[in-house]
């Protein structure tokens, strides 16, 4: 994802294809009625990003129902935490642009950690980290989204149309009930699974479309749709021919082992889809972005600080603040974690990339303000990184010694 944002930012500033990928994301391939006639670009960010928001639902609701979310004491700290590394990146952000009231509408920009980015980061750079940690960041990224999910909904979405959050109501009721069906018609008479299913697509649809006319930015519809998928296991036959060990079925009659719920069973389709294909292109065209405009200037651009410093520092800052206050109050910290890892894994959290694209889009649409913004994101979860990488060093050195 990182490479395919820095490509974007190099291609639209090239000569040779700055004008062609411009003109790629304002093409309109499909002139719809019912105000879809949208953009390229907007395709991708209203429409494509939805699968994205899907798989994140999804997670949402087997992490309640069956992970780390069931036990109340676990989850504690990571919420705390959570909260106040939202709050003081948006205080810092807030400091930095007082006085400039456009500016100040991308105040939840630095406020999103890139779960998939940290965890990768967290595994390369702190290899000592154990499964704690590694669960620590997952519920702390999980609150992060659900906060990040809610800021989208309440700072960043205006009800034009009320009346047509009830079609997005009966959308989400049809998808609730039909995935339901579907999974049970797998049992008892298989051709009928696919008329379920596209059932549920289209009421799946009907909720997008419900809330992209009411105001709502319509990716959330992905959160509720996977929120809703059931996490019950029955027995019975597979929909995609494993069982949960994800070996495959032999015979020549359906293997009637517990078969997984539909929430794992779309989530086993749709994340490589998501992480591979949605986000990449995503961010992609969110980076393709002329930096003509910006020059020197960037250097004094209030809203490229408050991004870049809201991550790098706020984040972090934020997040051990409210670990060392919450072990105060009696809550203990991850098993295994030491001063230096948990430090490490809350710079780690300033990884912003698909929220924080995605907040900055909404904030500052058609404003000279996106582009500040987005190379904040960037510099932002590059320095990140790099303050992890570089803090790591000694360390490395030392082991090397006495290797």
């Amino acid at each position: 994802m990182m490479a395919c944002a820095l490509a974007g930012l190099i291609l639209a500033n090239l000569p040779e294809t700055g004008p062609g990928l411009n003109a790629l994301a304002a093409w309109i391939p499909l002139d719809l009625p019912g105000g879809l006639n949208l953009s390229l670009k907007d395709w991708i960010q209203d429409g494509l990003l939805t699968i994205f928001f899907l798989t994140m639902g999804l997670d949402l609701r087997q992490e309640a129902a069956t992970g780390t979310l069931r036990d109340h004491k676990q989850v504690l700290l990571p919420m705390l935490a959570a909260l106040g590394g939202v709050a003081v990146p948006i205080l810092i952000y807030c400091l930095l642009n007082l006085g400039s009231p456009a500016g100040l509408h991308g105040w939840a920009v630095p406020t999103a950690t890139d779960v998939a980015f940290s965890l990768a980061a967290l595994q390369l750079l702190l290899p000592k980290a154990g499964p704690a940690l590694q669960a620590f960041l997952m519920t702390l990224a999980i609150f992060d989204d659900l906060i990040g999910v809610l800021l989208i909904a309440l700072g960043y979405s205006s009800l034009g149309q009320p009346s047509w959050l009830l079609a997005c109501l009966v959308g989400l009721v049809a998808w609730a009930l039909l995935v339901r069906v579907a999974s049970c018609s797998a049992q008892i008479w298989r051709p009928l699974m696919p008329l379920f299913l596209l059932g549920a697509l289209a009421g799946g649809l009907l909720a997008w479309y419900g809330l992209f006319k009411a105001g709502i930015h319509p990716v959330l519809a992905g959160v509720a749709m996977g929120l809703l998928t059931p996490v019950t296991r029955s027995t019975g036959p597979e929909l995609t021919g494993t069982n949960p060990a994800g070996t495959k079925t032999t015979g020549i009659g359906p293997s009637h082992v517990q078969a997984s719920s539909p929430a794992e069973q779309l989530d086993r389709l749709l994340t490589p889809l998501s992480a591979l294909v949605v986000l990449p292109v995503f961010a992609f065209f969110s980076l393709s972005i002329s930096l003509d405009q910006l020059g020197p200037g960037l250097l004094t651009d209030r809203v490229f600080w408050g991004a870049t410093l809201g991550l790098a520092l706020g984040k972090p800052l934020g997040i051990m603040t409210m670990v060392i206050l919450a072990s105060h109050l009696g809550l203990r910290r991850p098993a295994g974690s030491t001063n230096g890892n948990m430090i490490g894994l809350c710079q780690l959290c300033g990884i912003g990339f698909t929220m924080s694209f995605l907040i900055a889009n909404l904030a500052f649409a058609g404003s000279p303000h996106l582009q500040s913004a987005l190379l904040g994101v960037l510099a932002g979860s590059v320095l990140s990184v790099l303050i992890v990488a570089v803090g790591t060093i000694p360390g490395r050195l030392r082991s090397a010694r006495h290797a």
